[in-house]
């Protein structure tokens, strides 16, 4: 009985703190992160601003685990599309367009935490570093492979794979940030075409 009355009160806290994150993460697309506040947030999910403290310290700690959220549903979808393709090419240019799909259906929340967090929050910055480097990681390990087949001419591929994943980022910032290119997926043809051909694909 005591164990089925544990387990009610954590589903009772989760359901709480998913309840928290959910209206964040409303707010979050209709207002910028500067002009938010825990009070606003609480008073849309329909808590005490003090029982917000239960979940979270502080508004850095809830945006936080809204990143962590994105960061692992953007790392599942890249490895659910490549899961798709058997071609070590397919995988490789898979895994960007996950990257752009998932910041394209979230754009506003994208803008967010590429654009204007980082710009005044260092901890956020070195987060968006490691998502950044994860895609290194696959994108080396694909140029890898492709090389070693002879499917690519030999080069520096950590070089290479920075500048691949580093375009990829620029471009969806100037998206993000000026509007520009207007449709980012059709942008992405034409970014994955450029960057193969600097790989060398013929």
């Amino acid at each position: 009985m005591a164990y089925q009355k544990t387990e009610k009160v954590k589903k009772k806290i989760e359901n709480k703190k998913e309840s928290i994150i959910k209206v964040a993460k409303e707010v979050l697309a209709n207002e910028s992160y500067s002009a938010i506040s825990i009070k606003s947030i609480a008073k849309k999910a329909g808590i005490a601003t003090g029982t917000f403290y239960l979940y979270f310290s502080n508004k850095e700690k809830l945006v936080e685990t809204i990143v962590d959220e994105m960061y692992a549903k953007l790392l599942d979808s890249i490895k659910k599309e490549r899961a798709k393709h058997e071609q070590v090419i397919d995988k490789l240019q898979a895994s960007m367009e996950a990257t752009i799909r998932l910041f394209a259906k979230e754009q506003h929340l994208a803008k967010i935490l590429l654009v204007q967090i980082p710009s005044f929050n260092h901890a956020f910055n070195r987060k968006l570093d490691e998502i950044e480097k994860e895609l290194i990681k696959l994108t080396l390990a694909d140029l890898k492979e492709l090389t070693d087949q002879g499917m690519l001419p030999k080069q520096d591929i950590q070089i290479s794979a920075m500048a691949f994943v580093g375009s990829f980022r620029q471009v969806m910032i100037s998206w993000l940030r000026e509007g520009e290119p207007k449709n980012i997926e059709e942008a992405y043809q034409t970014l994955i075409q450029y960057n193969l051909r600097g790989l060398g694909k013929s």
